[in-house]
């Protein structure tokens, strides 16, 4: 009897513990190609369905549009709603 009573608060913590980490795919901000090296985003510009999300830095003299991705292997794009690249400051 004992021992069941000590195991149940491990297991809670186990459990909870474990759900802290799960899902964190779908939490990503977003990763795009910066020349050939896998980079995630500092915020999440992308909102919506329907189309596919992409990015353009606001100080990037060489003013490329980046795609963005779901994940760090980079093979399936972000959804987003607006067809247009979300602007975000700063550079690459």
């Amino acid at each position: 009897m004992k021992k069941s009573k000590i195991m149940f608060p491990v297991m809670t913590l186990g459990l909870a513990v474990g759900l802290a980490f799960a899902n964190t795919a779908n939490q990503s901000n977003g990763w795009i190609d910066l020349n050939d090296t896998p980079t995630q985003l500092d915020t999440d510009p992308c909102e919506g369905l329907g189309g596919e999300c992409s990015v353009i830095y606001q100080d990037d003299p060489q003013g490329r549009i980046f795609e963005v991705f779901t994940d760090e292997s980079l093979t399936t794009r972000k959804a987003s709603s607006n067809n247009t690249p979300y602007v975000i400051p700063g550079t690459p």
